[in-house]
């Protein structure tokens, strides 16, 4: 799912974008380039069910106008030999899933005095090379150039000295940008003529600051790409029947915003807004388990459906402003995909479905208490053309 919901694993891949999710897969696939779309349809709510006044009364719709999410992604795929060593390179462009985007008909009391509108959304250019040790064995390497994208409206209530250390960079300062370089790391083994196995390992990498909102956002608004590892198997039942199974840890509580709103003895952090220990959603590390099976009808179409979940970590708080990535956050999600050859095209269409994620908590009394309930729901469509050349 890393670009363009395709579908690559670890262990396997298909089309150009296969180097992306793990970097020693690219050296196994014909030369090609591939194009695609991606939209999603998200909505997240959250219920003031006590009329807290510093909140808006009654259900905030907080995809106000961004309920629809349109990213594009193209790769292009070369082998060739080394000497006498099968390898290849790829370039890639692409968008990371992770791409948020929030807004609100009206200012919320508590945050401040317009609109929130809140955009996170990183760009990634992925430069990857391959190389066949043997026919069973290969390895390879990803540079990848990350561009971040983040504008934040709405926060007027914290730009002032008492609650930021740097004034006037906390809110509606226009689109900002940061950027730098990463390296991911691969390896596939493929053991018999039905199982292959794949490792991958992408770096934690330094990416910039956003320096128009260093007075918000946790240490300075600094951006990293976080450490994440995955692996996988692939297994061949039959000539038509595939299945995979993986999983993939990422070292999310080791970022900025793995900063909480609520401190470990349960009190409000009342921190300055871009400190070392601002606020910010309390990311925690993520692991996922994904499972997928397809089936090859004829020469032409292949059919296939697959199911990722994240573990969803306790949270030990009663407060719903606690590690409120969760709120964000979709944990399972089902996948049915079709993929149609026609001489030296390829087509893939791609729906994704995430099960509502509901979460329900209280705010602290501080800031007038209460109870209150959000809902997260989250339907994609992936459509994308390959050509073998």
């Amino acid at each position: 799912m890393v670009a363009g919901g395709r579908p690559n694993s670890i262990s396997g891949g298909l089309n150009s974008f296969a180097g992306v999710i793990n970097p020693a897969n690219a050296v196994w696939i014909e030369d090609r380039f591939d194009v695609g779309l991606f939209a999603v349809h998200q909505k997240l709510t959250l219920d003031n069910q006590n009329n807290n006044p510093n909140f808006n009364p009654g259900k905030t719709n907080q995809t106000y106008k961004v309920e629809y999410l349109v990213t594009g992604d193209a790769a292009i795929h070369k082998r060739g030999k080394v000497k006498g060593h099968e390898c290849s390179i790829t370039l890639a462009l692409y968008t990371t899933p992770n791409y948020t985007k929030l807004g609100t008909k009206k200012p919320i009391p508590i945050a401040g005095t317009t609109p929130i509108h809140y955009v996170d959304k990183t760009q990634v250019f992925s430069s990857i090379f391959s190389l066949k040790l043997n026919k069973n064995h290969s390895i390879g390497v990803s540079l990848d150039y990350s561009y971040l994208s983040h504008l934040g409206n709405g926060f007027q209530n914290s730009d002032n000295p008492q609650k930021s250390v740097s004034p006037g960079h906390v809110t509606n300062n226009g689109m900002d940008h940061s950027h730098g370089l990463g390296i991911s790391l691969g390896w596939r083994w493929n053991i018999n003529k039905s199982l292959t196995f794949g490792l991958a390992f992408v770096k934690k990498s330094y990416v910039g600051q956003f320096k128009k909102y260093r007075g918000y956002e946790p240490h300075h608004a600094k951006n990293y790409i976080p450490e994440m590892i995955g692996g996988g198997f692939t297994y061949r039942f039959t000539q038509k029947v595939a299945g995979r199974l993986e999983i993939v840890w990422t070292n999310y509580g080791n970022l900025p915003n793995a900063n909480n709103a609520i401190l470990p003895n349960g009190k409000l952090n009342n921190s300055k807004r871009g400190s070392n220990r601002s606020p910010g959603v309390g990311l925690q590390d993520a692991t996922f388990i994904n499972f997928g099976l397809g089936y090859k009808v004829n020469k032409m179409l292949s059919l296939g459906a697959g199911l990722s979940h994240r573990i969803k970590l306790p949270r030990k708080s009663p407060y719903i402003l606690s590690h409120s990535y969760r709120r964000q956050t979709i944990y399972d999600l089902a996948t049915l995909g079709a993929n149609f050859n026609y001489h030296h095209h390829d087509f893939y269409l791609t729906l994704s479905h995430g099960f509502k994620n509901h979460e329900s908590g209280y705010v602290p009394k501080q800031i007038g208490g209460g109870k209150f309930t959000s809902d997260k729901s989250y339907n994609a469509l992936s459509f994308a053309w390959g050509y073998l050349y």
